[in-house]
């Protein structure tokens, strides 16, 4: 191998790398809150940033991921959580959530092909979440274990598995995670006042509009969520939620 094709493997897997490093780090903006994960986001942010791919817009993007992931509270966070992503639902994190109200009908096909992705690649969703494909954080993760898997096969000069890799990246931004992304965004933004979930709403946008067009890929965008989704009503509990106070009847009525 020559210099040249030397250096364009090492870039390529150096490439790779901070992709996966970067889906990683907007999987896990979307987890539950706890300081011991805000400081992981924040380390990972800061590797980003000074990567490969951490140059102009998306380095101010990524920095001020940092500073707000550093000035964040946790507990905070995890009120604000709540309020945007579980019990009141403000920004549903569920892809079949989004598009035009005939999506409905076809929600079942769509989570099936979202699975049909992880399973061609041996990954499905955390016990935590078995029923979750289209949750955001498993599609940002998801393309970040195939970034991850891009490196690798880049390093062993597997040139068909590379191809195979590569192309279930393009259509799976194509077909799923490049059509949703800025929909969510725009509901994250409206609906927050913390810093926090706005640095990471502009981040998503951003950076997924980036990877589109350095894969090629072209998701029809969705523009709106459709409104409130019965098949997704019971998931948006919150366990920890205190039932609904129960009218007592007064005993001098009657």
């Amino acid at each position: 191998m020559t210099d040249s094709a030397t250096e364009a493997v090492e870039h390529g897997v150096e490439t790779a790398l901070a992709r996966a490093v970067v889906y990683r780090l907007l999987g896990g903006a979307f987890g539950y809150p706890s300081p011991v994960g805000l400081g992981e986001l924040e380390r990972l942010a800061v590797a980003a940033a000074g990567g490969p791919l951490g140059v102009s817009p998306l380095r101010e993007l990524l920095l001020g991921l940092v500073e707000a992931t550093h000035q964040a509270d946790a507990g905070e966070l995890a009120h604000e959580y709540v309020f945007l992503f579980d019990r009141q639902v403000r920004c549903p994190p569920y892809e079949g959530a989004y598009g035009e109200a005939q999506q409905m009908a076809g929600k079942a096909p769509q989570l099936a092909d979202v699975a049909g992705f992880y399973a061609a690649f041996g990954l499905e969703p955390g016990a935590a979440r078995p029923d979750a494909e289209d949750h955001i954080a498993a599609e940002l993760e998801f393309m970040s274990a195939l970034a991850l898997k891009e490196s690798y096969l880049l390093a062993e000069g597997d040139e068909e598995g590379l191809e195979v890799t590569r192309e279930a990246q393009v259509r799976f931004l194509g077909d799923h995670l490049g059509r949703w992304v800025e929909a969510l965004a725009d509901s994250l933004k409206e609906a927050t006042a913390l810093p926090y979930y706005s640095a990471v709403g502009d981040l998503l946008t951003q950076w997924v509009r980036a990877d589109v067009s350095r894969l090629g890929a072209t998701p029809v965008r969705i523009e709106r969520p459709v409104g409130q989704d019965p098949l997704q009503e019971d998931a948006f509990t919150c366990p920890m939620a205190a039932p609904e106070p129960v009218a007592e009847e007064d005993p001098s009525v009657g």
